[in-house]
């Protein structure tokens, strides 16, 4: 769990001086602190979901992305305890009244938040005091700070929810039935099975590969998503994984060297037009499909 106790105090400090830029300063540090409470969650987080994965960077919307994908409580407050004695673990598991009936020691607590509240505290801090006002006329003033007051009672706020997130002695990436694939690139990929979606895409962990994989409800699987590109020239086929296509824009390409001729292969986005017939509209039983116009120089 990270130690907010020198930036509470900081915080406490700058609101004592009372000026404007150093309450403007506390909006500052409130906000940073914020990140690195959402952030840290992330950190801890890693070994079960990609960066890639990560599709807004936000507080408020990396928290809520680990809820969804890797921890149901990744914002709950809960006390890990252990028994002071240890259970048989040859023979039948406790009953609900032995485990009742056993001591138990504290391991840790998390604290939890409400995502969207820190998130809109994030906001009203920025709002508040991080930006100069846009003048709405010519005889408006242009000032360099906010409003005091409406900074401090924000500050305030905010400061009230990061001491009691401070109270935390302990992060989880929670608890449930994992499943697991070895990538490509070498590194296993891990996952909470309730919280994977039949056909979701999963990219690999390791941020320098551009694997992705598809996940298979009926047997917990994961499938490799890649395409066969062929050689114009000699045929060969290269396996080239779709994340890693997906990501050129239209105006670049990717390119490799051909195993079988040495070639250099090429990919690119290009627009293609599709028409449907003059016949009248497709019959998609029939798989029939549109004619292709390429387009022209």
């Amino acid at each position: 769990m990270i130690d907010l106790r020198t930036v509470i105090s900081r915080i406490e400090k700058l609101l004592a001086d009372g000026s404007d830029s150093s309450v403007t300063y506390a909006a500052l540090e409130c906000r940073l602190a914020i990140e690195r409470i959402c952030y840290e969650r992330l950190r801890v987080a890693h070994d079960y979901i990609s960066h890639e994965d990560i599709r807004r960077w936000q507080p408020r919307e990396v928290v809520n992305i680990l809820i969804q994908e890797v921890d149901a409580n990744a914002a709950s407050t809960f006390t890990l305890s252990i028994s002071e004695e240890p259970t048989n673990s040859g023979g039948d598991a406790p009953t609900l009244a032995e485990y009742q009936a056993m001591e138990f020691v504290p391991v840790g607590t998390k604290i939890g938040f409400n995502a969207n509240k820190l998130g809109k505290l994030w906001n009203a801090l920025a709002n508040l005091a991080l930006h100069v006002s846009a003048p709405i006329s010519k005889a408006a003033t242009v000032r360099h700070y906010g409003d005091k007051d409406k900074i401090v009672a924000k500050v305030r706020e905010a400061l009230a929810e990061i001491k009691e997130i401070s109270n935390g002695t302990l992060l989880s990436t929670g608890f449930g039935t994992e499943v697991s694939f070895d990538c490509y690139c070498g590194v296993k990929n891990k996952r909470k099975l309730a919280l994977l979606k039949a056909g979701q895409t999963v990219n690999c962990i390791n941020p320098n590969c551009d694997e992705s994989y598809e996940f298979v409800s009926a047997d917990a699987s994961f499938g490799r998503r890649a395409l066969d590109v062929a050689c114009k020239h000699c045929g060969t086929v290269k396996v080239v994984p779709r994340r890693m296509i997906e990501k050129v824009k239209y105006d670049q390409f990717i390119h490799y060297q051909c195993d079988g001729c040495g070639d250099t292969v090429y990919i690119q986005w290009k627009p293609m037009q599709a028409q449907r017939s003059q016949a009248g509209p497709l019959d998609d039983s029939a798989g029939e499909t549109p004619p292709i116009v390429m387009p022209t120089k």
